[in-house]
Order: C-alpha cells, then sequence, then structure tokens
C-alpha cells in the first residue's frame, strides 16, 4: 500500500513528539517506549527523505521541513478526534454511578454532570453524596470522588484531583464587627467553625500561631457545607477557599480576613480497574480530570 495511511501510527508519533519537543514525553502520552518513538520517526524521515527534526543531544527542534508538515498533521488528527467525539457523544451509553464527598457534590460536581450530561446525552450520570465512600470495588458505585484520607487504602486506581488551601473568611456582618472593633488582628478570638474536626484550624495555627490554642475552641460541624452555611450566617470564622467556597467569596457572602493560608486536603478520584473497562466511566472520568485544567484557583 503505497498510500500514507500505513503510516499513520508513526504521524501520530511524530504530532505528539513534535508538540511536547520530546520523544520521551510523546513515549509517555502514547504509552510507548522511546525507542519505539525513535523508530516511528526515523521511518517517516526514511519515507519522506528529508530530517524531520534537528537534535541537540538530548534536546530535539522541529526541522524547516518538520514545522511546514506540522501543521497539516495537527489539524488532521483533530478532524478525525472531532469525528469520533461527535459519533461518541450521541451513540455511547450506559449508567455511571458517582459517590462524591457532599460539599464537592452539592457545589461544584452537580454543575459539572450537567454539562457532561449536556455533551453525552445517551450517558446517565447518578450523583450520590456520602459522607465516608464506598469501597471501589462495590457494585453500586463507578467513581469514587472524596477527600484523599477518606478514600479506602484498597482503591486500585487513585488519582490527585485538586488541592483545598484554606484561609480565614467569615460573614460581611462578622467582618464589619471585626473592622469596627480594630480586631482584625485578633480575629481568632472570636469563635472558629470546624468541619468534621478541628484538625484542619489545627494545622493553619500549627504553621501560623504556634503558641495559641484557639483552635480548641468553636462548633464542630458533621461536614463541610454545614460549616460554611454556618459561616454565611455569621455563626463565626471558617477556613474558605476559592473552589468549594466560590460562589460565597465571589457574591461577597464570605470575606476573606486574612491571606495566610494552609493545603488543607486534596481531592482524589478513585475508580477500580475493572469498572474503568466500562466505557462510559472510562469517557466520564477522562472528562472529568480534564476540568481541573480549567479550575481557576485563584489567589491563596
Amino acid at each position: 500500500m503505497n498510500s500514507s495511511l500505513r503510516h499513520l501510527n508513526s504521524l501520530r508519533a511524530f504530532e505528539a513528539a513534535a508538540r511536547h519537543c520530546s520523544f520521551a514525553k510523546a513515549a509517555q502520552e502514547l504509552n510507548v517506549s522511546h525507542s519505539v518513538v525513535s523508530q516511528h520517526i526515523k521511518n517517516l524521515e526514511l519515507w519522506f527523505g528529508t530530517k524531520l527534526f534537528v537534535r541537540y543531544g538530548n534536546r530535539i527542534e522541529l526541522s524547516d521541513d518538520g514545522r511546514m508538515l506540522m501543521p497539516q498533521v495537527a489539524n488532521g488528527f483533530q478532524i478525525l478526534r472531532d469525528a469520533c467525539e461527535s459519533l461518541l457523544h450521541q451513540n455511547q451509553t450506559g449508567t455511571v454511578t458517582v459517590c462524591a464527598e457532599p460539599a464537592i457534590a452539592s457545589r461544584w460536581l452537580r454543575r459539572k454532570i450537567t454539562e457532561f450530561c449536556g455533551e453525552y446525552p445517551r450517558i446517565e450520570v447518578d450523583l450520590k453524596p456520602v459522607w465516608t465512600p464506598l469501597v471501589t470495588g462495590d457494585p453500586s458505585s463507578s467513581i469514587v470522588i472524596h477527600f484523599e484520607e477518606r478514600i479506602p487504602a484498597n482503591s486500585t486506581s487513585q488519582q490527585r484531583w485538586f488541592p483545598i488551601d484554606g484561609f480565614p473568611a467569615c460573614s460581611p456582618e462578622l467582618y464589619k464587627k471585626i473592622v469596627y472593633a480594630d480586631a482584625v488582628a485578633l480575629f481568632y478570638d472570636l469563635p472558629l467553625l470546624h468541619d468534621s474536626g478541628r484538625q484542619t484550624w489545627q494545622q493553619w495555627f500549627s504553621k501560623y500561631l504556634p503558641e495559641r490554642r484557639e483552635w480548641e475552641k468553636g462548633k464542630v460541624y458533621s461536614d463541610l457545607s454545614l460549616a460554611i452555611d454556618a459561616a454565611v450566617d455569621g455563626e463565626g470564622i471558617i477556613l474558605a477557599d476559592n473552589i468549594i467556597c466560590r460562589k460565597e467569596i465571589e457574591s461577597g457572602s464570605l470575606v476573606r480576613l486574612d491571606n495566610r493560608a494552609i493545603r488543607c486536603t486534596w481531592y482524589s478520584v478513585a475508580t477500580d480497574n475493572n469498572k474503568m473497562q466500562h466505557p462510559p466511566v472510562a469517557t466520564f472520568q477522562s472528562w472529568l480530570m480534564e476540568q481541573f485544567a480549567n479550575i481557576d484557583f485563584g489567589a491563596s
């Protein structure tokens, strides 16, 4: 066969290597060895009768011919991806059950699932808020999204999704009282709000005010959503963030008191490897992880 389609895999390797300016990164993306990518490039260069890359030791750059070829190959692969995605969106069917920590389930994930179902109308996503996540092998759960430390140790596949960086915040009414009393620097004398334990405020004090123990006081709520609602109602000061508390921060329902922040936890995504063989589950998880790139973490 004289058609260039017989070099499709080599063209794919070329596109990835050109995009990354690295054979190693292309190999990682394509899940093949470095030598396989190198051989694909050599095959193309023999076929075209020209060098596509200029080598500088371990560094590579596109040659003039490589630069001419790259946009056309990239455009061709994008056309193929668009064609496949269009058909996949319309025809892939199935149900994905997502067990998620309640705060992210109600404040972020619900909206994202609505977007996903708009793109994949024949995939049904069942969102279940849970405080204690199910093991990933449980037949009633396809994907678990929860605090990293709460995902069962027997999860067969776990990925960090995004971090939660907490900073002191309170309602605007409480903030006015603090400013009026000229007590911003001593805000920690006011009631502190905790979710599912006092450990996050303890970490904050350990980092910034190790000599003080106000973290031992304050009301403890059973989950993060309740603590956020209490803070909005003016009950006290919470360690808020720019993702879960985005709506409250942007609307002014919560006001940042202090620029000192701590890494509270990570949200992670866990899936049983057997469930990943189910195409709708793999499609949803891949889509979900891509949303990470669109998250604006804001200043912390």
